[in-house]
């Protein structure tokens, strides 16, 4: 994984640096994933967050979103990769974000190897807390994109409105669902396993291992 925060090895990554997309690249050109995961971070692209841009100036506004779409064109530069070694890549982001027009992910969209599906995510599990201290399932429409048809059929459950939900609407909930629910980490490897069969390939036995006691794959 490459956290943000701290990976697996406890290193932490900071993607708006160049020596750290090249490191990130080299290290997966070296070891071929089968699939690589992108969620760069959306604050610069919500709703939620073009609510609350009246706070904070023009000019800082625009560094935010110069550094957004650093990562976001890295992530682009990642997905082609993987398109062009035959491998396959997920990406995923809230189904209103306007990140989906960002030309780096245009392009990737346009690519007829590529298609996407939207899921809500309270069909995984996905919860948050209600004002009287409960807690509700929250719906977050989100958008996916992959090279991968299979995981996209185990992401596009959309809600059936049998359930009230709690709405997102400060950064405090938005934030803690930027998470994805064991439910969806455990949907992300089964549709690569799902996919890999389709390509008569199997799925290394340590990974269904992994799914099974509920640990969520990223590779």
């Amino acid at each position: 994984t490459f956290d943000v925060r701290r990976d697996a090895n406890g290193r932490s990554w900071d993607f708006w640096l160049l020596s750290h997309r090249q490191r990130a690249r080299a290290q997966i050109s070296r070891e071929q994933p089968y699939l690589v995961i992108g969620r760069p971070p959306c604050a610069e692209f919500s709703v939620l967050q073009s609510m609350n841009r009246k706070h904070v100036s023009p000019m800082e506004q625009q560094r935010r979103l110069a550094e957004a779409r650093i990562i976001f064109g890295f992530a682009a530069d990642i997905y082609q990769l993987q398109l062009r070694e035959g491998r396959h890549f997920l990406h995923g982001h809230p189904a209103s974000a306007s990140s989906w027009r960002e030309e780096a992910i245009a392009r990737i969209r346009r690519d007829p190897r590529v298609s996407e599906a939207v899921g809500d995510q309270c069909r995984f599990g996905l919860t948050t807390r209600s004002r009287d201290g409960g807690v509700r399932l929250a719906r977050k429409p989100t958008r996916y994109m992959s090279s991968a048809p299979a995981i996209l059929e185990r992401l596009s459950l959309r809600c059936q409105g049998w359930h009230a939900h709690r709405q997102l609407l400060d950064s405090g909930r938005a934030g803690a669902a930027a998470v994805y629910p064991p439910g969806l980490c455990r949907a992300v490897p089964l549709g690569a396993e799902d996919q890999r069969r389709r390509e008569g390939r199997a799925i290394p036995s340590a990974v269904l291992s992994a799914i099974d006691s509920g640990i969520g794959i990223f590779a």
